[in-house]
């Protein structure tokens, strides 16, 4: 497999509604058992992307989809269940078993995770990181790298869909 720096997608990002689009696109490639795990500073965009991926997978627009970062987890059931969590507030040395989230990984949710890469031993090695940053004004940058066998087949995937959105950067 090749190395995670030479999978990396890029996406532009110049507006909300381009990650709304990404977090659609994303939502269509994504099924039970795929992790998500959502790396930016504060204000990059990751609770965003959350939110158009969750509604994106069938949750109705009405219901509200927040950073779970005093609950730690939220969960959602579209057209298959959705687990959301926000680790900003966990030590890195807390176990993740008690929280029943490793259980939902490669099981029967697709799993979004914001601040997770300092849990990367406990999460294991599939799945995709989204890694997000501040551009100029509403722009965003985004960029996409497997983690391990799973998330190489979904990078791909991804490719192939955003090549067609006019969001891939070259």
């Amino acid at each position: 497999m090749e190395t995670e720096t030479s999978t990396a997608l890029r996406v532009r990002l110049r507006h909300r509604r381009d990650t709304a689009r990404l977090g659609r696109v994303l939502a269509q490639m994504l099924g039970p058992g795929d992790l998500l795990v959502l790396e930016g500073g504060l204000g990059a965009g990751k609770t965003c992307l959350v939110q158009s991926i969750v509604h994106a997978l069938g949750v109705p627009e009405s219901q509200p989809v927040t950073s779970p970062t005093f609950e730690i987890l939220h969960e959602f059931q579209g057209r298959l269940p959705i687990v959301h969590a926000d680790l900003y507030r966990l030590d890195p040395s807390e176990p993740l078993e008690e929280l029943g989230l490793l259980a939902r990984i490669g099981a029967d949710a697709v799993v979004l995770i914001e601040w997770g890469e300092r849990f990367a031993d406990q999460l294991g090695s599939g799945g995709v990181r989204v890694e997000l940053s501040l551009g100029h004004g509403t722009e965003r940058r985004c960029a996409l790298h497997a983690r391990g066998d799973s998330g190489y087949g979904l990078l791909q995937r991804l490719k192939t869909q955003l090549s067609t959105t006019g969001l891939a950067s070259p």
